[in-house]
């Protein structure tokens, strides 16, 4: 989660009901196009960040980002800005970012909200809010993948050891949020490392998926 957040369950759990889901595009109740966010400035700097996103750490199957309505999510995602989901049985699988509509209408009201956090020592710092949080979101996508690739054992492994030996020194430059759990350290690590100033904990994190192809 980036309060934003990660949220995994069948179909319809948590409130979420599928209207469509084929290969190449995913549906949930209220979610609609990027096309549909009014300023072209947000607009600009979500697909920014898929792109430098890609280009760091290579794609992740979740490209498709939608805006959504996340009063069909449980009431504790509700000042969530973005949730990476996945779920649902093989018939019906879903998997996608979705950002929240209620503040995803302009860069000014998603940067207020994400600096915010950043001011109250939440979030890793970085140099553009609105990409950190949907960087933060692709950076989830990857982690899911690796952790469900029998291939990606060993770099689940390394990055598991990363983030406890990262939780017994010091952390200038980290936000608290990356101490809940490696999920969030992962997701924190590649933001910081994109966005931010990167440092032994983002660059071992960058070695580690490029020395396993990933």
């Amino acid at each position: 989660m980036a309060k934003s957040g990660q949220r995994k369950g069948g179909s319809g759990a948590g409130g979420v009901r599928v209207e469509r889901s084929t290969k190449n595009d995913v549906t949930l109740v209220g979610a609609e196009s990027l096309s549909t966010i009014a300023d072209p400035v947000l607009r600009k700097d979500i697909q920014s960040a898929i792109s430098r996103f890609a280009s760091i750490f290579g794609g992740v199957s979740e490209r498709v980002i939608k805006i959504a309505d996340f009063q069909v999510l449980p009431s504790d995602f509700h000042g969530a800005l973005a949730v990476q989901y996945e779920g649902g049985k093989s018939q019906n699988y879903i998997r996608g970012i979705y950002l929240n509509k209620d503040f995803w209408t302009d860069k000014k009201t998603v940067n207020r909200r994400i600096k915010e956090w950043y001011d109250m020592g939440w979030f890793v710092r970085t140099s553009n809010p609105t990409r950190h949080i949907v960087m933060h979101e692709l950076a989830h996508a990857k982690w899911s993948r690796l952790k469900s690739s029998r291939s990606a054992r060993n770099a689940r492994k390394e990055v598991t050891k990363l983030y406890r030996q990262w939780r017994r020194k010091e952390r200038p430059g980290w936000g608290d949020y990356a101490k809940k759990n490696v999920d969030e350290f992962f997701a924190e690590g590649l933001s910081k490392h994109a966005l931010g100033s990167g440092d032994r904990y983002t660059r071992r994190l960058v070695k580690i998926l490029k020395e396993n192809n990933l």
